[in-house]
This record gives C-alpha cells, sequence and structure tokens, in this order.
C-alpha cells in the first residue's frame, strides 16, 4: 500500500506540474485526475476490489458532471469491467482529489436491479437539490478484452433529493420506451411545469430516439426521427491533435432553453442542431417530423450541451479543443424573428486550449455565473493510447470559467447577470 501511496503523489504531482506553465488552464482547474481512485472504506477493502477485479484503475474514466452548492458530482459509466461506482461526489483527501460513491457503496452494486448500474448523465435542479439520475441497466458495452456486455436490469430514472438524502421517486422504462438489449441513455434534461420540474428529456444514443418522463404521471414515451436523430453519414471521424476516432452515434448532446419552449439536441456523428418545441414531444403522438427543424450547423463535433439563463448555448468542439457559445439571443435580434424561427449565424470562441481541453463531455452551469465542464481525453480511451504514469499530465480535468450567466434552470425572479 505504502508504494501504491508514493506512485500516486508523484502520478498527481506529475500532472500539476505539466500545467504549471499554463496560466489558461491553471486559473480555470478545479479537480485533476490521472488514475480515478476512489474513498474506500479501508485499504483492505481496496486490495481486494483490485484481486477480484472489481475495480480495474484504468477502466475508470469520468464522463458526466454537476455542480450542487459547491459539491461536484460526477459520472463513471460502466463501459468496461472494473467499475466500482458509477455515480460519485469528489472530495479531497491529502490534497487529492477522488471520488466517493454517491449516495454510498450499497446503491452501487453490480447485478442489483435497485441499485446503480450505468450512470453517464445526471440533471441536478438547482432549485430544489433534486437530482435526476439516468441508469441505462447494461454495463460492459464498450469492452476491449472480449467480455459480453451485460443486459442486467431494465433502464431506469431516479429522483434523489440531496438536501434531505432520501429518494423522491423511480421509474422504470417499459422495453418498448428503453430496449434492455440495445440502449444507452446518454444526456438529460429538465423542464418545469408550474413550481418544480416535471418533464425529463433524454437522448438514447444507440436506439437513436428521444425518451420522455413525465414525473406527475410517472409515465414514459418516446419519439423517433431518424433526419436529425442517425449519425450524418460521413461525418464520424474525429480528430484531436492527430488521432482520430470514428465514431458512428446519433443523437447525442441535448439543451433546453431557459424560457422551457425548446429541446435543442445534435448527433456526436455530426454537425447539424436542430430544435424542437417542448410542447409537442412531452405528450405521446404528436407531428415530431412538422416540428423539428436544422437551426444550424457546429464548427466541429460536440457531446455535451447547455443553455444559459440569458439565452446562449454553450458546446464543446471535439476537433478543435474549444468550448464554443452560440448567442441565440443575438442572433434572434440581428434576425428580427422568434426564437421559433432563429437561425444559428453567431457562433464564437468561448474557449480554446490545445493543450488542456481535450474532449469537452459535460457542461452546466452554477449558481454564481460560472461555467463547469469536464475534460477527459475520451478519444484515447477508446483508442487504448491514453496515458495512466502521469508523464502526459491528468487524463481528466474539471473545469470551471466565468460565463457572466447561470443555467437554465434558475428561477430566481431577482437574479442580476455578472
Amino acid at each position: 500500500m505504502a508504494l501504491f501511496v508514493f506512485s500516486l503523489f508523484l502520478i498527481v504531482h506529475l500532472s500539476f506540474a505539466y500545467y504549471a506553465n499554463r496560466d489558461t488552464c491553471d486559473s480555470r482547474i478545479e479537480h485533476t485526475f490521472t488514475v480515478i481512485d476512489y474513498d474506500w472504506p479501508n485499504d483492505t477493502a481496496r486490495e481486494m476490489a483490485i484481486r477480484n477485479e472489481s475495480y480495474i484503475p484504468n477502466n475508470n474514466i469520468i464522463s458526466g458532471m454537476n455542480v450542487y452548492n459547491d459539491a461536484v458530482y460526477v459520472t463513471v459509466p460502466r463501459w468496461r469491467r472494473g467499475v466500482p461506482s458509477t455515480l460519485n461526489k469528489i472530495v479531497i483527501k491529502d490534497g487529492i482529489s477522488i471520488l466517493q460513491p454517491y449516495p454510498n457503496w450499497e446503491s452501487q452494486r453490480v447485478g442489483d436491479c435497485h441499485a446503480l448500474q450505468f450512470v453517464q448523465s445526471i440533471a441536478i435542479d438547482p432549485n430544489t437539490g433534486w437530482m435526476w439520475i439516468i441508469d441505462t441497466g447494461r454495463i460492459n458495452f464498450f469492452a476491449i478484452d472480449g467480455t459480453p456486455t451485460e443486459n442486467l436490469c431494465p433502464a431506469k430514472i431516479i429522483i434523489y433529493d440531496i438536501d434531505n438524502n432520501i429518494e423522491i421517486t423511480r421509474h422504470e422504462f417499459p422495453d418498448n420506451v428503453a430496449n434492455r438489449k440495445r440502449t444507452f441513455l446518454n444526456d438529460i434534461v429538465i423542464q418545469y411545469r408550474g413550481q418544480r420540474a416535471r418533464y425529463a428529456y433524454i437522448t438514447d444514443d444507440f436506439d437513436t430516439r428521444l425518451i420522455v418522463f413525465d414525473r406527475k404521471k410517472n409515465t414514459s414515451h418516446f419519439y423517433s426521427h431518424p433526419e436529425s436523430m442517425l449519425p450524418e453519414s460521413g461525418n464520424g471521424n474525429i480528430t484531436i491533435l492527430g488521432e482520430t476516432l470514428a465514431v458512428s452515434d446519433g443523437i447525442n448532446g441535448i439543451a433546453l432553453s431557459s424560457d422551457m419552449k425548446f429541446i435543442y439536441y445534435g448527433q456526436l456523428s455530426g454537425f447539424s442542431i436542430y430544435q424542437i418545441p417542448t410542447k409537442v414531444v412531452r405528450k405521446p403522438g404528436k407531428d415530431f417530423d412538422r416540428f423539428v427543424r436544422k437551426v444550424g450547423t457546429k464548427p466541429a463535433h460536440a457531446a455535451g450541451m447547455v443553455y444559459s439563463k440569458n439565452h446562449s448555448l454553450y458546446f464543446g468542439g471535439l476537433d478543435d479543443n474549444a468550448v464554443y457559445k452560440w448567442d441565440v439571443e443575438k442572433d434572434r435580434r440581428k434576425q428580427r424573428t422568434t426564437f421559433r424561427k432563429v437561425q444559428m449565424k453567431t457562433v464564437q470562441t468561448f474557449l480554446k486550449d490545445d493543450s488542456c481541453i481535450n474532449f469537452v463531455d459535460i457542461l452546466n452551469f452554477d449558481q454564481n455565473d460560472n461555467l463547469w465542464f469536464s475534460v477527459n481525453k475520451l478519444h484515447k480511451f477508446f483508442l487504448g493510447t491514453m496515458d495512466f504514469s502521469g508523464n502526459s499530465g491528468p487524463n481528466v480535468l474539471i473545469m470551471r470559467a466565468k460565463a457572466g450567466t447561470t443555467g437554465y434552470l434558475d428561477r430566481r425572479r431577482r437574479y442580476k447577470p455578472y
């Protein structure tokens, strides 16, 4: 154990040294990870997990993240074997960022369908402290060692009250909504109706559909639209600093306007961004094809996206090592039109840095005008070129940057932008 502690200490200090002269990066980095490790009950538990391969360090990578009351919550999808905890809170021990299973270790048991199996994304309502958790239920579908995918449990959504440590509700998706052998619940946004969030809109990457959950009725349905949700032909190669990752992923990132009227989404394998009114999709049986429209073309591939309170859409630029911003309100005024008809013309580079912004995955806002996002070199993780020694710097960064606005869920009436 002493040898491991020394090695981890060395890796972390090498990681910090890598960015020691990077003012652009250093001022925005909140947490760094070279190897993902956890807040184990004791040393014996960790050693046993390594021996029985319930913890394979190099198979763990952070993807989703969200912030609530200064706490950072992150997901570690069970894409491969050896992920002991799929939903976590970042804690600092001895100056090192590690993951504390959330809400506890018991909720992470593989094969227990009441527990969490595969969490890619979460949404936290800053007004209530409710965390909306989507669980695909399937694990190991990006294995590199030949082990098969395990379709363990039905997909589900859980709403958990962070402040009071209680579960509010849960919904198991019917197989016709989220297929137990195909589904991949990728990203989520939530919509207010009245005084509380009622609807969740979830992208299903593998089945290329938009899933809708109604909290009040505890029901779910989906919409499929091949033209806007399937991968774009010929647009599947993501090249980052000379390395190319070939992907064939459909609908992926999703955002919701702060007036709760429009959903924006796009494919990972593609450059288009689409818009659909929430009033069309929140109930089943509507004419999706009639109301969906392409609003513009992104300058680069993007995974996650997020909408701000002041009507701007932020998304990563994977090929460009950047974060982009579309000022929707500015374009709406210039075009003298409505949000229903606005076209994406004004896209600005919000941040760009080849040394540290390598694969922006998920973006969120806090309540203090900061944009948070996870950077995880995911192309290297899937290509098998990720360096876990620390010699190439950290593999995962949790970053924060002043944006002058909060997120789409901020319901404070007297909020004044920064």
